[in-house]
């Protein structure tokens, strides 16, 4: 379990985990931990020694993959994760709380592990960690978090490459109905493993689908952000599509996003982001939570956008922030207020794209709203036009190079997620953004092999 669990809670999820394998004949548990390239890593378990490891033994992981780049070529880092230091094996210590049997994998489990470099405390740059510190912050003003990602995604024919369908077919019923078969199995899997499927229905992109989910707490809604995308892609592969969480997968397509939904409540359980005495419901603390969004604008794009392909999605006109703006219902906004008031009153930070870590993302949203209360800070007015048309509001970076420049120097990035994060997360984006920039594209061979 983790450092916060009682031994009562630790020995009532060991029993009801060894009720679930035999409920559910589980005879392989695959071990799951979050990299810092955004990659779920997992080891296949056998169930006997699954059960002998909880009871007093432990699970290795190599601590080499943390030190891996989206090309999987190793990055030396800190705590011995080096040739010098000869690599050395860390511990998994599941979460048993995330325990959930796979209902598309018969006899499978699965289950999300904290890493941890020494015996006492876990890895501090795994971004499950970095998460709960940031969670820490928030209850210690009395706060916790609810909310889900807003998923999009695209489905392509395994046998070609194919979209699952042609043209702009948002929300269209009879080209849903023709992929009814993949979509059906998607939401039965989901709603089986808990993750509260809510919406789905086709999107702007030819073949691009969207799953909304039901709002979780505090870590939770990262960890079934975590399972989800693993999980679409696995049952789409059983009925001959390959999904993908890519931002921009087609250069003339509509992006994926992964829009964060989040509201905050109190100990008393009030949502905290309503004040029915506003004129428009919202509270001064969420009005201060989102100025803080705004304050921190480029440093929540730099950690959210961890790919050269995720700028490309930060275009004009196309349903995606591109300046620190706010508004009521707008969905070209990077913060959406949506009408509902009361208890589901709520933010819509719409920076992140589908291939956003949801540890990060969350943590570094929620820091940088928290930010603003802690200082009072108040935001400009909502925005009611196209956000282009404003040349003062701030404008998000839009590459990789101007990301790796925010990474290098927001202190108040370093001081929040803390230095070894950062620096970790430059050097292995830095290394991609080397490898790309030595990558010959179709666009220069199509534009400049004719010319001379």
């Amino acid at each position: 379990m983790t450092s916060t669990t009682t031994a009562a809670d630790a020995r009532a999820w060991l029993e009801h985990v060894h009720a679930m394998i035999r409920e559910h004949q589980i005879r392989t548990v695959r071990v799951c931990a979050q990299d810092l390239t955004n990659v779920a890593r997992a080891r296949y378990v056998s169930t006997r020694h699954f059960l002998e490891q909880l009871e007093g033994g432990h699970l290795t992981f190599p601590s080499a993959l943390f030190g891996f780049t989206t090309s999987a070529d190793v990055l030396p880092g800190p705590d011995g994760v080096s040739f010098d230091g000869g690599f050395p094996s860390w511990q998994l210590v599941p979460d048993l709380r995330t325990f959930s049997v796979l209902p598309y994998a018969p006899g499978v489990a699965r289950v999300i592990a904290d890493v941890y470099a020494g015996d006492d405390a876990p890895l501090a740059y795994a971004p499950r960690e970095v998460l709960r510190r940031v969670l820490a912050r928030l209850a210690h003003h009395g706060l916790r978090v609810q909310g889900s990602f807003e998923y999009e995604f695209y489905l392509f024919r395994a046998e070609d490459g194919s979209p699952a369908w042609m043209g702009r077919q948002c929300f269209a019923e009879t080209r849903q109905a023709e992929v009814e078969p993949v979509l059906l199995a998607i939401l039965q899997a989901l709603q089986e493993l808990g993750a509260g499927p809510e919406v789905a229905n086709t999107e702007y992109g030819p073949g691009q689908f969207e799953v909304s989910n039901a709002p979780f707490w505090d870590i939770e809604i990262a960890d079934m952000a975590f399972y989800y995308r693993t999980s679409i892609r696995e049952v789409a592969a059983q009925h001959g599509y390959r999904a993908t969480f890519m931002s921009k997968p087609l250069a003339n397509g509509s992006g994926s996003g992964a829009h964060l939904h989040h509201s905050l409540f109190d100990e008393e359980g009030r949502n905290v982001f309503f004040d029915p005495a506003a004129p428009d419901g919202l509270s001064a603390l969420c009005r201060s939570f989102i100025a803080g969004q705004l304050a921190h604008a480029g440093a929540i794009t730099a950690v959210c956008c961890g790919t050269v392909n995720a700028y490309k999605r930060l275009v004009p006109h196309a349903f995606a922030p591109t300046r620190a703006v706010w508004g009521h219902e707008h969905r070209s906004a990077m913060v959406r207020v949506p009408h509902a008031r009361g208890v589901h009153t709520r933010l819509e930070n719409r920076i992140p794209g589908a291939d956003a870590d949801p540890y990060l993302s969350l943590a570094v949203i929620l820091a940088a709203g928290l930010d603003g209360v802690e200082r009072g800070l108040v935001p400009p007015p909502p925005v009611a036009r196209d956000p282009e048309a404003d040349d003062e509001a701030p404008a998000l970076p839009r590459t990789m190079e101007q990301g790796l420049r925010v990474l290098e120097e927001d202190h108040w990035l370093r001081e929040t997620l803390g230095d070894t994060t950062i620096e970790r997360l430059y050097a292995l984006r830095q290394a991609e953004y080397a490898q790309f920039l030595q990558h010959i594209t179709d666009w220069e061979k199509q534009t400049y092999a004719q010319l001379w």
